[in-house]
């Protein structure tokens, strides 16, 4: 478990550029937000005004991905020119898909230190900026636990640190639900995020085995389920983002956290990810696949509730839909966990001081 330095530190003077688009709740965004809370001047810029990713027709897409080397040079230009004008003592990348190992280059000559929090599995596995790109940086914070091995192993990259994921406190929240929420979202068990092949098959076997449960299914790339999978008939086909993400929690009695397996370059699947936190934060019963990095976070039955396969899966949804005053007294106490450490809030701060000690003394 990585160790985040708290600080009483004055913020005020400290000018960083984050590149975001407006995602409520999404990473880059509540990295933004927590910087201006704690009193940054804060920049930004938006990577999907420069190079669109979300098509859905076969034309545009492909014409997208025509163009994307003509948008990644004109974002390059612009977020460099943005760089000349803030002038940023701190530049935070999330991700970074997009930024090319020159313009990094550039951006130190200006005075930026630069920085990348990365919230995925491998450097390697999301085109060829990245690879490049990661020898610039001053340092990286990778939300994997094995992440800064694989860094060090695949790019030979040793500037790097495990930054766990955190929750956006101005989304991630408890709601009060109006009978439209509930029409909208109730369930007894939910699951939100993309498709993959593992979380399918755990998913299916759910709804092989218990086919009478009010089951939701939410996220990207359901439509890749098989056409005679039980699961077609609980997946929703669209994902729930910004204010939609925190009602669909709390309108699930049940919200289940499975995790992503191995993708190229990383030596690892998921052990948390970014509902490990949302969901406590959103005051959700979580019933969390059980992991070593899982159980140094929270007390198992005691702040969360776990399983491993299908057979522990079932048996702890079929107990907790029986037991609602357990529920709600695990789901209280891991709140409590995700408030007290685990924020945007908290990781700013952790980024900012590592900023300080790390900056050059004048001489």
């Amino acid at each position: 478990m990585s160790q985040e330095m708290t600080s009483t530190r004055d913020y005020s003077e400290l000018r960083v550029l984050v590149p975001t688009d407006v995602v409520l709740g999404g990473v880059a965004t509540s990295a933004f937000n927590a910087l201006l809370r704690a009193g940054c001047v804060v920049g930004s810029i938006s990577e999907s005004d420069f190079i669109p990713l979300s098509y859905h027709s076969f034309f545009m897409r492909a014409a997208a991905k025509a163009l994307r080397p003509l948008g990644v040079r004109e974002f390059n230009r612009a977020l460099l020119q943005l760089t000349l004008s803030l002038k940023p003592h701190l530049f935070l990348a999330v991700k970074g898909r997009f930024i090319q190992a020159g313009t990094l280059r550039a951006m130190r000559v200006s005075g930026a230190r630069l920085y990348n929090f990365f919230p995925d599995l491998s450097f390697t596995a999301f085109g060829p900026y990245l690879p490049q790109a990661a020898r610039e940086y001053d340092w990286i914070f990778f939300s994997k636990s094995f992440g800064p091995k694989d860094l060090k192993t695949s790019l030979g990259v040793e500037r790097s640190s495990y930054l766990m994921h955190a929750y956006g406190p101005e989304i991630h929240r408890p709601r009060q639900l109006s009978r439209e929420d509930l029409a909208a979202y109730g369930c007894e068990v939910s699951f939100i995020g993309r498709w993959s092949p593992k979380k399918a098959a755990i998913l299916e076997e759910l709804a092989r085995r218990r086919p009478n449960l009010k089951l939701k299914v939410w996220g990207d790339a359901w439509q890749n389920l098989a056409p005679q999978s039980p699961l077609r008939k609980f997946a929703v086909f669209r994902g729930v983002f910004g204010m939609q993400f925190p009602v669909a929690i709390c309108a699930s009695t049940i919200n289940l956290g499975l995790l992503q397996e191995a993708i190229p370059g990383s030596s690892s699947g998921d052990e948390i990810t970014m509902r490990t936190f949302e969901i406590p934060a959103c005051g959700g019963s979580m019933l969390h696949e059980r992991t070593r990095d899982l159980l140094a976070i929270y007390r198992e039955d005691e702040s969360c509730v776990c399983f491993e396969g299908i057979d522990e899966l079932v048996g702890k949804i079929d107990l907790l839909l029986k037991d609602e005053p357990r529920r709600r007294a695990i789901a209280e106490r891991g709140r409590a966990v995700v408030e007290q450490a685990h924020s945007w809030d908290h990781r700013a701060r952790t980024i900012m001081d590592h900023y300080f000690a790390a900056r050059p003394t004048p001489s």
